[in-house]
């Protein structure tokens, strides 16, 4: 069996649409030190390269990628403070830089004005006003193997109505609240699954466990992310052919793109090939591009966050956060052709909707 892996390994690692790729040292794109840029955002690792690729025609974006140094300085003569990683992350630190009731603290750091946006993979939160989320794009999410195993490539998602099923089908939901444990490989031997999840204050996390129909609870010893090492959207810690993690399929082509696109884009994939899902493939091969599959079943809208309070103000501030967020024609919107050559696909007549996806702060 490790002999056979041994050669599908060789075998696959040069074909892109199975998606084999050995991790190279990641590099990141903050704003060059001591340069500062009229919006400063943070959070979402799922759209971090998107941003960065729109801020290269939207010069007045400034984008701090989920995972770099430590600390970040978005300001100029601001403090530095710990670097928000993931969606949720993102809006709470955003929140600490604008919220007007309460504490305005971020990791003991007061960044009252250091913050102008979050990005976020996932929507907003219980009932407020406060925060409004802008979907700007379209992504999809489906799950990762590590490329040299048999683990099955086309899996349902499964529902709670099986719940009581025995013996339990081999869904997804099924798998992250371990009622299946293993797969037969093609010797048929059973090979134990290791079910991953990314980092606390992922969006990705949130979601898919949602798309489950599970809660944190559920999965309480069972899904691991390895004492918060698993990096949402990389496959450093998919090392065994039983091992799965969700995985954004724009995050995954960009980095297949990584040596096209007009930022650097670091190829974190390893060894993961992607999966099928309830029959549904994650990409589509259009005129010989690759690209989201726009009918997959699991698709979510990806957001800019910024203050509501904003969105009606008249300050030179406000006004170029409006034309660079809000609506169809504003400079994010515009730029249809970057957001699809980073692996999205448009989020349409949403794009730039400021009246739907309202939240309260987040602290």
């Amino acid at each position: 069996m490790q002999k056979k892996n041994q050669r599908r390994l060789g075998l696959i690692a040069g074909l892109a649409l199975v998606g084999v790729a050995f991790g190279t040292i990641p590099a990141f794109a903050d704003p060059a030190a001591g340069t500062y840029a009229q919006l400063s955002g943070t959070g979402s690792d799922t759209t971090q390269d998107l941003v960065g690729g729109l801020a290269t025609a939207v010069t007045a974006i400034g984008n701090y990628d989920a995972v770099g140094t430590e600390t970040i300085q978005t300001k100029a003569g601001g403090p530095s403070f710990v670097r928000p990683n993931g969606s949720g992350n993102g809006v709470k630190a955003l929140s600490a830089s604008i919220n007007s009731t309460g504490i305005k603290v971020w990791n003991g750091v007061d960044i009252t004005g250091q913050l102008d946006f979050a990005r976020s993979s996932s929507g907003p939160k219980g009932s407020g006003t406060d925060l409004t989320y802008i979907p700007f794009a379209k992504d999809a999410v489906t799950y990762a193997v590590n490329a040299g195993g048999d683990f099955p490539r086309d899996i349902p998602v499964g529902s709670s109505s099986q719940d009581s099923v025995s013996p339990a089908p081999f869904t997804l939901r099924n798998i992250y609240r371990c009622t299946v444990t293993e797969y037969s490989d093609a010797d048929f031997t059973s090979v134990p699954i290791r079910a991953l999840l990314p980092q606390t204050g992922s969006g990705t996390r949130s979601f898919w466990l949602s798309t489950l129909g599970l809660t944190e609870d559920n999965v309480v010893g069972c899904a691991t992310d390895i004492g918060n090492t698993v990096q949402e959207h990389s496959g450093a810690q998919v090392t065994g052919i039983g091992d799965i993690v969700p995985f954004s399929i724009a995050q995954y082509l960009a980095q297949g793109n990584h040596n096209t696109l007009p930022t650097t884009v670091a190829e974190r994939r390893y060894q993961v090939a992607l999966g099928s899902i309830g029959g549904a493939k994650p990409v589509i091969n259009n005129g010989g591009v690759v690209e989201l599959n726009s009918a997959f079943p699991i698709s979510r809208n990806v957001y800019n966050v910024v203050a509501t309070s904003r969105l009606s103000g008249t300050s030179a501030a406000d006004l170029l956060l409006q034309a660079t967020f809000a609506g169809t024609s504003s400079t994010i919107c515009s730029n249809t052709a970057l957001i699809k050559q980073y692996g999205f696909g448009s989020a349409g007549s949403l794009c730039g909707n400021t009246t739907t996806y309202k939240s309260p702060y987040t602290l």
